[in-house]
């Protein structure tokens, strides 16, 4: 039997199509290359050391400073002899180092402690300002002389009376300022007054003052202060201090005056 080149191209075609076309598997992509200078994923900070050197202006270590940290935990402790404190098991992080000692100035600074890493820090110390001499000894305070002197006066008469009745008498006068001398003893001497008007504003300078108050009403007035006094009220006047007396109402002001500090005259 004779078979046609067209009838073998028609029986391959045929053939082609009934051939089931193979599936191809796509490749994985590559990975992107990791970016150069950005550090793998280390996990939480950790602790680390701080190691603090203490040194004077001469570069020399300083023994027994104390130091102060205050930051994510508060540390303390003192340098040893070669000038050097090691603070351990430090959370990361900024603190303020104050460090301190007796001859030295007080030095404060920022020290940064790093994660699982002994974090170096210095300190200079200047030396505190020499202190002033101390002031001189007081002068020894001289023994009083407590013999007696004739500023303290000589003594008086004993003497007794009736204020009441002597008030009386007084009234008697008709003069706007009645005085009558009671007694005078060393340096106190004692009248008895009947004022009909003011006391003007005055002082003594070297007179202690006391007043008691027999009858009438006034305004006593010491210093700056004013006091509205009637019968049995009590004043004292310190030497150099300035008083007054204002009458109030029309009875006649009544007080006994007491004087101290001059020897009584003769």
């Amino acid at each position: 039997m004779t078979i046609s080149v067209p009838s073998i191209l028609i029986g391959a075609v045929v053939l082609a199509l009934q051939t089931p076309t193979p599936t191809v598997t796509p490749k994985p992509a590559a990975p992107f290359p990791a970016t150069q200078g950005t550090p793998a994923p280390t996990g939480p900070p950790r602790p680390g050391a701080l190691v603090l050197s203490v040194l004077n202006e001469k570069g020399e270590a300083v023994n027994g400073a104390s130091v102060a940290v205050h930051g994510a935990v508060d540390r303390a402790g003192s340098t040893g002899p070669d000038g050097v404190l090691t603070l351990q098991n430090m959370p990361v992080g900024v603190y303020r180092a104050r460090i301190s000692r007796d001859g030295f100035i007080t030095f404060e600074k920022e020290v940064t402690v790093k994660s699982a890493a002994r974090s170096m820090a210095e300190a200079v110390l200047s030396a505190a300002p020499a202190a002033p001499p101390p002031p001189p000894s007081p002068s020894p305070t001289p023994t009083p002389d407590t013999r007696p002197t004739a500023a303290t006066g000589a003594p008086g008469t004993a003497k007794t009376l009736s204020i009441a009745d002597l008030a009386e008498q007084m009234l008697k006068d008709p003069a706007p300022m009645v005085e009558r001398a009671l007694g005078c003893s060393g340096v106190v001497q004692s009248t008895l007054i009947l004022a009909r008007e003011n006391v003007a504003l005055h002082r003594h300078a070297d007179l202690d003052e006391v007043l008691y108050f027999v009858a009438g009403e006034a305004t006593l007035t010491i210093g700056d202060k004013d006091q509205i006094i009637s019968a049995g009220w009590y004043g004292l006047v310190p030497r150099d201090s300035t008083h007054a007396l204002a009458r109030r109402g029309r009875t006649p002001l009544v007080f006994l005056l007491v004087h101290s500090g001059k020897p009584c005259a003769k």
